[in-house]
């Protein structure tokens, strides 16, 4: 292996010399990072990972500024190159083992039955790549898992945060500094919506959502890690933990920010229940949780009702109620305050409609938007490319059996999460409370859209790979340090 790594040294010493010399500056600059990359992931494809996820939610920008720039956007072209440079690497060295998770399973159900109702799917250009979609997350899942137990959690850990942090500084540059933006994204004179490279604020809120409680968890751990070094007689060394606990709240302000700017609903009732569920159970005994959320929530009851809520929330959250009401909309009178819950619900008729039709079996996976005009609303004839709640768009498309093993991967997801926040200490502790908030926070905003969108799934697939590396956590300097907060 090391004769293999000498070889590329040359090589790239050899190339980079010659695009020095002969290319343009802008041009070698450029040259040079993607050789950076390659290289870099073909030595170790943990980094081809971290890239893959900042490159993902490029895809939407690419199509709506570069359209055919590349056969296929540079998240997908990298998550090819990394899952080839991990597979041929491994058989090179002859150390190549899938690694086992207890997702794969209830994964490989539901992604094989996606795959049958193709069968009688009328467009397999539409439900072809929505499967390949999901089995990118089961090969990101075992990618992230070997690069967890190889290196650390910490190398997933800092390709989440660097893909939302730069995410959240585009959203909060086009929301607050640039001064123009989308006329129907417009709040007021100079200010937008953020969306990032998402082209919209629903998903790019999603995305920075589905973090932000890890990001939350994180900061708390290290800010009591920090507060025990101070009264600790023997104080375990502060200078890491002032750095981390720097480090992660700034994310966490970034993230907040970002989703804040979104005005998403959707996503800021995600964010809400699930940072309830991570000061649920946050506590080793739950009925210290329980108080806890009882308190947040009557504290939250209490400022709504003395009107101390922020304006631009309140308003928003005004009619958060009728955000889940299913109801018949035909004859409804639409206005432009009511238009996209409207809109919404219209759309979740025609996923009823569907499901009537064929309440087994489904229409066929991702055939919403094809099959849309013969189950649609006469006022409502433009289709919104699914149904704006994945469970309805799952049951109309794959039935009752399709939402059954959906819901099924989702059972065991939390039972994996929750048995994982009772064996963990310390950081990998903290990292399970966060993605238990990931899971919440997915779960409730699908309600009310459907966040597969825009390459999420691979940021998601890693998410999968972080939780199930965690039952063996790798030791850290953190970690490994005992006290009283081990117990929190």
């Amino acid at each position: 292996m090391s004769e293999n790594r000498t070889w590329i040294t040359v090589v790239s010493v050899i190339i980079g010399a010659a695009a020095i010399a002969f290319l343009p500056l802008t041009t070698t600059v450029g040259l040079a990072l993607m050789a950076g990359v390659v290289i870099g992931t073909l030595l170790e494809p943990g980094l081809g990972l971290i890239v893959t996820l900042i490159a993902g939610p490029w895809a939407a920008w690419m199509n709506t500024y570069l359209p055919g720039l590349l056969p296929i956007d540079a998240g997908q072209l990298m998550v090819g190159f990394t899952l080839g440079a991990w597979v041929l690497g491994g058989l090179a060295r002859r150390e190549f083992v899938i690694p086992r998770s207890p997702l794969l399973i209830p994964l490989g159900l539901f992604v094989g039955w996606t795959a049958i109702t193709l069968l009688w799917a009328p467009d397999l250009v539409f439900g072809l790549p929505e499967v390949i979609k999901w089995i990118e997350i089961v090969l990101v899942m075992l990618l992230a898992l070997d690069v967890a137990r190889r290196r650390g959690t910490h190398w997933i850990v800092t390709g989440l945060f660097a893909t939302t942090a730069v995410q959240a500084l585009i959203g909060i540059y086009e929301a607050r500094i640039r001064g123009v933006g989308p006329l129907g994204f417009m709040l007021s004179e100079g200010a937008y919506r953020a969306y990032g490279t998402f082209e919209q604020p629903n998903p790019f809120a999603g995305f920075l959502g589905t973090v932000l409680p890890m990001a939350i968890t994180l900061t708390a751990y290290c800010a009591l890690r920090m507060a025990y070094s101070l009264v600790s007689v023997q104080p375990p060394g502060r200078l890491p933990y002032i750095l981390r606990f720097t480090l992660y709240a700034f994310i966490t302000l970034l993230l907040a920010a970002g989703l804040y700017l979104s005005f998403s609903r959707g996503a800021w009732l995600g964010a809400a229940v699930a940072l309830g569920a991570v000061i649920v159970f946050a506590p080793r005994r739950l009925w210290t949780g329980l108080a806890l959320g009882a308190v947040a929530l009557s504290g939250l009851i209490a400022l709504s009702s003395a009107g101390l809520l922020p304006a631009s929330i309140a308003e928003r959250l005004a009619d958060a109620g009728t955000l889940l009401e299913i109801r018949d909309v035909r004859g409804v009178p639409i206005n432009d305050v009511n238009y996209s819950l409207i809109e919404r619900q219209a759309h979740w008729q025609a996923a009823l409609n569907m499901l009537r039709d064929r309440p087994w079996t489904g229409v066929g996976f991702s055939n919403y938007q094809p099959l849309y005009e013969q189950y649609r609303l006469l006022n409502w004839p433009m289709p919104l490319g699914h149904a704006h709640n994945i469970y309805l768009n799952l049951a109309a498309e794959t039935g009752l059996i399709g939402l059954g093993l959906y819901l099924l991967l989702w059972i065991c997801l939390f039972g994996l999460t929750f048995r994982t926040i009772r064996r963990a200490q310390g950081f990998e502790r903290a990292i399970a409370l966060g993605l238990l908030g990931t899971w919440v926070h997915l779960s409730t905003h699908m309600l009310v859209d459907n966040l597969y969108v825009n390459n999420t799934h691979l940021l998601i697939g890693a998410l999968l790979g972080l939780l199930v590396a965690l039952p063996r956590p790798i030791p850290s300097p953190i970690s490994n340090i005992q006290s009283p907060t081990s117990n929190l």
